[in-house]
């Protein structure tokens, strides 16, 4: 059995040790720098995404090459509704290639940011379009 004296040594080196433990873990984690945020790459402008429609469907053929560039056209002339058709066409007739399915995308995503932004601005055309896109996406 252990004598008190040799109870109330353990007891401090235990203390001791935790207080370190807890010093050591305060000291670590002060000075350091938090890593950066990730970044979140801002979708294109709409004439930036007819821009990239264009250049991925220059060799296409004639039917999903004009409604390209009828999604190109809506994109740059705010035909919100005729853009969504367009481009829903477009993923309809299928067998795009890597380039022309990222295209795609990306005028997706660009028009979706400004159908949200004209929505909160009251444009009540940009509000059809948007339930449009949806229904879209869900098919």
């Amino acid at each position: 059995m252990k004598t008190k004296a040799e109870f109330q040594m353990n007891l401090l080196t235990l203390r001791a040790m935790l207080l370190s433990a807890v010093f050591l873990c305060l000291v670590s984690g002060c000075g350091g720098k938090a890593p950066p945020p990730t970044e979140r790459v801002a979708p294109a402008k709409p004439k930036e995404a007819a821009t990239q429609l264009d250049r991925a469907f220059a060799g296409a053929n004639t039917e999903v090459k004009s409604f390209s560039t009828a999604a190109s056209q809506a994109l740059q002339t705010a035909d919100y509704e005729g853009a969504v058709q367009s481009l829903q066409m477009i993923r309809e007739k299928g067998g795009l290639t890597p380039d022309q399915g990222l295209a795609v995308h990306s005028s997706m995503v660009s028009l979706e940011a400004k159908l949200i932004s004209a929505m909160s601005a009251g444009d009540a055309n940009a509000k059809r379009a948007y339930e449009q896109l949806k229904k879209a996406r869900r098919n």
